[in-house]
């Protein structure tokens, strides 16, 4: 039986023209990037009467399942956390904006284990280790405590390959990099992700790849057996769109070829969403989108990637993502005017027909990029006065009578 967190669903102001009241919107002024023509950026903030959330629901229920479970963890109540993640993770159960929630437990039991390797406290991660192999002592016929064990190792491999790349004792880190790879291997080398029906251990597996020296020719076939467990995913083609470009295993010039491939792949379930996602992964490991991306195809994968879920995250993410191409296209001037029609355009779309409340934690350029993203859509009716409302399935104008 699936353990549920005590709060799944968070209670949010929707009635019209309300705002939460612990959300001031405010711009940054002079310093911002995202610069408004024509009125000032908090005068399009106070205009707005959509609901605005500092964190959205979505974000607030994995935060509740993450927490849940590792207060079963702490309280050493194993056996039931064990047979979750097993339940969760076969049956594929999908919390709100996409997420896996077998996913969302393993990273709420391994939280330890990440703050200890953000601050690179190699000592504390031991004795996070440590946990997990008595689990595995306890339980080693069971997939889900080998899963933990060797998603630890990989997390500190990976975390002290990039501490050595930064030259913190690197030739030491290495090797103890290169140690931890190899344990993760050999306890996912004894269970099968096919036979378990398993992501997660497809998913651990296919992370090998970062410390295996055949890691550049199991990439892909890694990719596909876990892409085939669970197509929907949108985890899978963001990891490995990542291990696709050149600081691993690939080149811009065949990255393209690969995000197509990957949205033909799974097109029959989430149409050619895995496409955008590939480029929003690229672009955000980059600090900018790959030179080869067929903006057209993109913003069609991006309504695609929205639709999968449905969900005001998804929304929020993809009105966000557009706001700043609009602006990167606006400064680019008069040769990319193309460009800036087909992204004005998709902004737009979603302001009107998609996004119905604002979620702050998916807007990393903050409220500014926010203000510019209503002084596009909304400018002239804001000229006149109007105010952003919620209007059916989004966002629409309103001129105050009188």
């Amino acid at each position: 039986m699936l353990i549920t967190p005590a709060l799944l669903h968070v209670k949010t102001r929707t009635g019209r023209h309300r705002q939460e009241d612990a959300v001031m919107l405010r711009s940054r002024g002079e310093d911002s990037p995202f610069r408004v023509e024509g009125m000032s950026a908090d005068l399009v903030l106070s205009r707005l009467d959509a609901t605005v959330m500092r964190m959205g629901p979505e974000a607030t229920e994995w935060h509740c399942v993450r927490e849940d479970h590792a207060a079963m963890a702490d309280a050493g109540e194993w056996a039931d956390l064990l047979e979750t993640m097993r339940f969760a993770d076969q049956e594929r159960s999908m919390a709100s904006g996409g997420r896996r929630v077998a996913a969302l437990i393993s990273e709420g039991v391994r939280a330890g284990l990440t703050e200890a390797l953000a601050r690179r406290d190699w000592r504390r991660a031991r004795t996070e280790l440590d946990r997990f192999e008595a689990v595995m002592a306890m339980h080693p016929e069971d997939y889900a405590a080998g899963y933990l064990l060797a998603q630890a190792h990989l997390d500190i491999g990976a975390a002290m390959l990039v501490a050595a790349s930064q030259g913190q004792l690197s030739r030491e880190l290495t090797t103890q990099s290169a140690t931890h790879y190899a344990a993760a291997e050999e306890i996912l080398t004894a269970f099968d992700p096919i036979e378990q029906l398993s992501p997660l251990l497809a998913g651990s597996r296919y992370l090998l790849v970062r410390g295996i020296e055949e890691g550049a020719e199991l990439c892909r076939d890694w990719f596909e057996d876990w892409c085939d467990l669970d197509p929907e995913d949108a985890e899978v083609h963001a990891t490995h769109a990542v291990h696709l470009l050149p600081d691993w295993f690939g080149t811009l010039g065949a990255f393209e070829k690969e995000a197509r491939r990957a949205a033909l792949m799974t097109q029959d379930s989430t149409g050619r969403s895995a496409y955008a996602i590939f480029h929003m992964a690229a672009a955000e490991a980059l600090g900018d989108f790959v030179p080869t991306l067929d903006l057209e195809f993109f913003i069609e994968a991006l309504g695609d990637y929205q639709d999968a879920t449905g969900c005001q995250h998804r929304a929020n993410v993809a009105a966000s993502l557009l706001t700043r191409m609009v602006r990167d296209y606006r400064e680019a001037g008069p040769s990319a005017n193309w460009h800036l029609t087909k992204a004005r355009a998709a902004l737009s779309n979603v302001l009107w027909n998609r996004l119905r409340e604002i979620h702050l934690d998916s807007w990393p350029d903050g409220a500014d990029a926010l203000a510019y993203a209503l002084a596009e859509v909304f400018g002239p009716a804001l000229e006149r006065g109007a105010r952003i409302v919620r209007w059916g399935e989004g966002l629409g104008s309103r001129i105050p009578r009188g």
